[in-house]
């Protein structure tokens, strides 16, 4: 089998451990599914799995699946073996009952995930499109983290999301930063940003051979903050002549030439806003304190589920927060059946200061609640601790002096 590691790109390397008579009505299942495309191969639980591995040159599997319908004692051991592997597989258990005994037995053998038998292609399919997404991370080694902006309702701020986000990764953490106007008929990305590009998207989707550096660098506008802006096209019915084949070449190379990719994706859903989500490393869905918002937030919830996209989940964002609106983070939450990622506090006449003065919030407002706001998404997806790199405050000096003073000897 190829190792997803050299090989087959996105396929992912499957060791189906059961009794024979189990194992072809489990394979078939495994088979079924169709994505993340699977080599699947086969062992019995006697067999010792590191002369599996050493008998494979692409060494250990991705992914090492161990059915409990036989001896329970013999499926466990597999499985704490199966953790001294180096480099270690995914590691999942398939039971065929829901006993809190067993699991538990199971989550202390080891095991990273558990399906039941017969399995759930639902299940499975999520589980594995996690693994296969990391894997695919892994492989890409360095390069851009590629970040999608979205809505399915206008008026949340979606572009001035993304803007700010992109400055605030230049101002704060100085990146490389580069934007795109995947936004292609409205084209709202220049018009936050001040810029009037002679040269748009339009440029690369014209050109008749492979988009190359050279290429794309020529169709960027440079920001006087020092970030890149690939605009839209300036006629709104050439917007149809983007691709999704275009799209995709688009990111993987910015991937090359930046620290950080932004995407502005706008409140339509179409196939080249798929295509730059399926290379995204965060995706994150803007919404504010209305019910037809979190009403649209919950359908792209079920959008997202059923495409897949190799297991990438959104990040919800709440924007023009307001603590005292009737409509809470909480009740959102609960709609959406998990946490907000983030809030942006309502400050119109901050940004509407800096509309009309054609600057940037950090130039007019730096300590600004909003501008502070959107630092902190900066720093959380770059992985910085909220406090991390600040100055401790008078009081937490104080504080952490006295305690070390009451510290025994």
């Amino acid at each position: 089998m190829q190792s997803t590691r050299d090989g087959k790109k996105g396929t992912l390397r499957v060791l189906l451990v059961a009794q024979e008579a189990h194992r072809s009505e489990v394979k078939a299942s495994l088979a079924s599914l169709g994505d993340p495309p699977l080599e699947i191969g086969e062992a019995a639980p006697g067999i010792v799995l590191r002369n599996v591995a050493a008998s494979n040159p692409d060494g250990p599997p991705d992914v090492v699946m161990v059915a409990f319908n036989g001896n329970e004692d013999e499926a466990l051991t597999y499985l704490q073996r199966a953790t001294e592997l180096s480099p270690r597989p995914v590691l999942f258990a398939l039971l065929q009952e829901r006993s809190p005994g067993l699991m538990k037995r199971v989550l202390r053998a080891g095991a990273d995930e558990m399906l039941f038998l017969p399995i759930d292609p639902g299940d499975a399919t999520r589980a594995l499109l996690k693994i296969s997404e990391s894997r695919r991370r892994e492989q890409r080694g360095e390069g851009a983290t590629v970040v999608s902006l979205t809505s399915l309702i206008g008026g949340t701020g979606v572009t001035t999301l993304a803007g700010n986000l992109a400055l605030a990764m230049r101002y704060t953490l100085n990146k490389r930063v580069a934007t795109v106007d995947l936004d292609l008929q409205a084209g709202a990305l220049s018009i936050f940003l001040n810029a009037d590009p002679d040269k748009t998207i339009m440029t690369l989707a014209e050109t008749e051979r492979k988009i190359d550096s050279l290429q794309l660098e020529g169709a960027l506008a440079k920001h006087p903050s020092g970030i890149y802006l690939l605009a839209a096209p300036k006629r709104i019915e050439d917007s149809e002549m983007i691709s999704e084949v275009v799209v995709g070449a688009i990111v993987e190379l910015m991937r090359q030439l930046f620290d950080y990719v932004i995407i502005d994706c706008g409140t339509h859903v179409d196939a080249t806003k798929v295509a730059a989500w399926e290379r995204s490393d965060h995706l994150i869905y803007v919404l504010d304190q209305s019910i037809g918002s979190a009403r649209c937030a919950w359908r792209f919830v079920d959008l997202v589920s059923r495409l897949g996209l190799n297991g990438l989940e959104p990040k919800f964002v709440l924007s023009k927060f307001v603590a005292s609106h009737p409509i809470s983070e909480e009740q959102l939450a609960h709609t959406l059946a998990q946490p907000i990622y983030a809030k942006v506090p309502l400050e119109e006449k901050v940004l509407e200061r800096a509309q009309l003065s054609a600057q940037d919030v950090w130039q007019i407002a730096p300590h600004a609640a909003v501008t502070r706001a959107v630092e902190e998404i900066a720093r959380r997806i770059e992985g910085i601790a909220e406090n991390e790199g600040r100055e401790k405050s008078l009081v937490s000096r104080l504080l952490e002096a006295s305690r070390l003073k009451m510290r025994p000897a």
